[in-house]
C-alpha cells in the first residue's frame, strides 16, 4: 500500500487514511467477486454413417437412440463401453418405412415407439405405433381411423406402465376444441378412449392441450396448458393431467405462481416426487410434486424461452436436479439441489437441446441448431 503525506503532516493525516480506506475496500470488492463456475464440457458421440439421432431412451444401463437413416426409422443401442448396435425395426405401412421418431419409451426390458410421416392432400402426421423389445421392434399396423380421419389431433408421446403401454394425444371433442386422448392397446390392436365427462375433456369455458407424458408410478403424468375463456378465466396456465393405474381415475391440477401466462413442457418422475418445465410469462419455470402437492421452485434465475423453444425433461438424482437451457445464444445447465441453484455454462454443443439422459455416470444431450441438426452428446461426471 502506498501512502501519501500531507505537505508537513504525518502518514496518518486525514487524507492518507481516507486512501488507505477507499484501498482496502477496493481490495476486499475484488476479494469477493465470484469466479465463474467451471463450465460442463460435452464430447461428440460418433454414430453410424448417416445415422441422424431424434429421440432418447434409457434402457437400464444403456442408452436407446431413436434414429433416421436413408428416410428410414431405426433404433441404436450404446452399452456403457461404447459400443453401438442396431436394433433390428421392422415397418408394417409405407408411412411406417419413412416415419421420424417422436417418441421413445422403454422399462428396460420393453420398447414403445411413436414415428410420424406427413402425407396426404392435407400433409397430416401419418402416425405409426412401435413395439418390441431390445432384441426388436416392429410397427404395428392399424387402421386409419385409429390415429386418423376427421377427428384427429396429434400423438405426443407413448408411456410404458405396470398396467401396460398407453399412448397420449388428442382428438376432436364433443364439447369444444380437442379432448386429451389417450389410447391402449389389446395384443397388437390400439383403441382410442373417450375422454367425454372425465378431467380430459374440454369445455367452451376450458379447453386443454397436451405437450408431453410420462409413467408415474402405476399411472400416467400428462403436462401441458389450458386456456380458461370466460368472465371467470384465467387466459394460458400450465396444468398436468394424472391418472391411477391403467389410466383410470384422472385428475387436472392447475400449477402453482404461474403469472400471467403460463405453460408445463416435460416432465420426469422418480419414486413420489415428479419435475416439470415449463414456462411462465416468457421465463423458464419449474415445478416439483411431493405426496401429491405441487409447489414451483423458488430460486431460478430469470431465463428467456419463446413458445416454440423445446425444453427437455430435467435430470434427477435425489434432491438434485439439472436442466439444460438455451440463454443468449449459448447452453446453460441449472442444477438446484433445494437449498442453492448454480448456471453453469456448456461447452461443446450449440443450439437447443431436444432430450437429455443420464445413463451411469455419463449425460447425453441432443442438441442443434433445429430439430433436422441433431447431434449427440455426452459429459462423463469427471468431466463436470
Amino acid at each position: 500500500m502506498v501512502i501519501v503525506r500531507e505537505p508537513g503532516g504525518s502518514s496518518t493525516g486525514p487524507a492518507a487514511l481516507v486512501l488507505a480506506a477507499l484501498v482496502l475496500l477496493i481490495a476486499v470488492g475484488c476479494a469477493q467477486v465470484p469466479a465463474e463456475p467451471e463450465p460442463l464440457r460435452f464430447v461428440a458421440v460418433d454414430l453410424p454413417a448417416g445415422a441422424r439421432p431424434q429421440v432418447l431412451a434409457v434402457a437400464g444401463d444403456d442408452l436407446l437412440i431413436g434414429v433416421r437413416r436413408d428416410d428410414q426409422p431405426g433404433i441404436l443401442r450404446r452399452t456403457e463401453d461404447g459400443i453401438v448396435t442396431e436394433i433390428p425395426t421392422e415397418p408394417a405401412s409405407p408411412y411406417g418405412r419413412t416415419a421420424a421418431w417422436y417418441s421413445l419409451a422403454t422399462d428396460g426390458e420393453h420398447v414403445l415407439g411413436v414415428g410420424g410421416d406427413r402425407g396426404g392432400a392435407h400433409g397430416n402426421v401419418r402416425w405409426s405405433v412401435w413395439s418390441g423389445g431390445l432384441a426388436a421392434v416392429t410397427e404395428q399396423a392399424q387402421a386409419f381411423s385409429t390415429f386418423g380421419g376427421w377427428g384427429a389431433g396429434d400423438l405426443v408421446g407413448g408411456v410404458l406402465t405396470p398396467a401396460g403401454p398407453a399412448l397420449v394425444g388428442s382428438w376432436q371433442s364433443t364439447g369444444a376444441g380437442l379432448d386429451v386422448t389417450l389410447w391402449t392397446a389389446t395384443g397388437d390392436t390400439w383403441t382410442r378412449h373417450d375422454p367425454t365427462g372425465t378431467p380430459l375433456a374440454s369445455t367452451r369455458s376450458l379447453l386443454g392441450f397436451p405437450t408431453a407424458a410420462t409413467t408415474s408410478g402405476p399411472g400416467i403424468l400428462v403436462v401441458g396448458w389450458q386456456f380458461a375463456a370466460g368472465p371467470q378465466g384465467h387466459g394460458q396456465q400450465p396444468v398436468v393431467w394424472r391418472s391411477d393405474a391403467g389410466g383410470e381415475g384422472w385428475t387436472r391440477t392447475t400449477l402453482p405462481d404461474a403469472g400471467a401466462a403460463g405453460a408445463a413442457a416435460a416432465a420426469r418422475c422418480s419414486a413420489d416426487t415428479c419435475l416439470v418445465v415449463g414456462r411462465v410469462d416468457g421465463e423458464v419455470a419449474l415445478w416439483r410434486s411431493t405426496a401429491g402437492t405441487w409447489t414451483r421452485i423458488p430460486g431460478l434465475p430469470p431465463i428467456a424461452v419463446g413458445d416454440d423453444d423445446p425444453l427437455p425433461a430435467p435430470l434427477t438424482s435425489g434432491q438434485r436436479w439439472d436442466l439444460f437451457v438455451p440463454e443468449a445464444g449459448r447452453l446453460k445447465v441449472v442444477t438446484g439441489d433445494g437449498t442453492s441453484t448454480v448456471v453453469r455454462p456448456v461447452e461443446g454443443p450449440a443450439g437447443s437441446v431436444t432430450s437429455a439422459a443420464q445413463v451411469g455416470g455419463s449425460v447425453y444431450l441432443l442438441a442443434g441448431p433445429d430439430p433436422s441438426a441433431l447431434q449427440l452428446w455426452r459429459a462423463d461426471s469427471a468431466t463436470g
